[in-house]
């Protein structure tokens, strides 16, 4: 039997290759997510609902920055540690939904975004109030070169990572292609 992973990377559709290996769908379901394999819209599609807010974020960073490269798309299996390249800058794609304390309120509001891995930034979506979604997202465009140690970024409304990572969605490929020429002039 072949292995799922490789089947579909073949096809790169996620029914064809459940159904070419023969593997229960959830059993499919899982090795592909532990993979890092699974395309943006299988992730929306079949992913539980974490997964498919993230894929989500991943297709709405797509459509913000057209010239980044998927690498989940077109890398190997297992391969990339982030989501998307442009030109030598590597960048993971992280979605946050508002976590909000009962006790306190939206006073004690806060997002979780995890910072780990060796790309070059994390663009992270964070859910403007609850329920929203991605519906009108705040984005921080956070470079690795800032985060000190790898964990779990707790990000405040009124933290350091909002009030100096925070970026219009207008300004996020520009910024980004500013780092790029940055890379090729071996500046950063």
């Amino acid at each position: 039997m072949a292995d799922i992973v490789d089947i579909y990377m073949e096809c790169g559709d996620f029914h064809a290759a459940v159904k070419q290996s023969g593997l229960p769908i959830h059993v499919a379901h899982l090795k592909l997510l532990k993979s890092g394999c699974l395309k943006i819209q299988d992730k929306i599609r079949y992913g539980s609902k974490g997964a498919k807010l993230g894929g989500q974020a991943e297709e709405l960073f797509q459509t913000l920055v057209p010239d980044a490269l998927d690498a989940n798309r077109y890398f190997q299996k297992n391969n990339p540690v982030y989501d998307f390249i442009l030109k030598d800058v590597t960048i993971d794609v992280k979605y946050s939904s508002l976590h909000i304390d009962k006790r306190y309120g939206t006073r004690k509001s806060h997002w979780s975004v995890g910072a780990r891995g060796e790309q070059d930034f994390i663009c992270a979506f964070l859910e403007r109030a609850e329920g929203e979604q991605l519906n009108d997202p705040i984005i921080l465009l956070l470079p690795m070169a800032f985060i000190e140690v790898k964990k779990d970024l707790h990000i405040s409304q009124s933290g350091a990572w909002m009030k100096e990572f925070q970026i219009e969605p207008e300004e996020l490929q520009p910024t980004l292609k500013e780092y790029v020429a940055l890379r090729e002039q071996g500046l950063f």
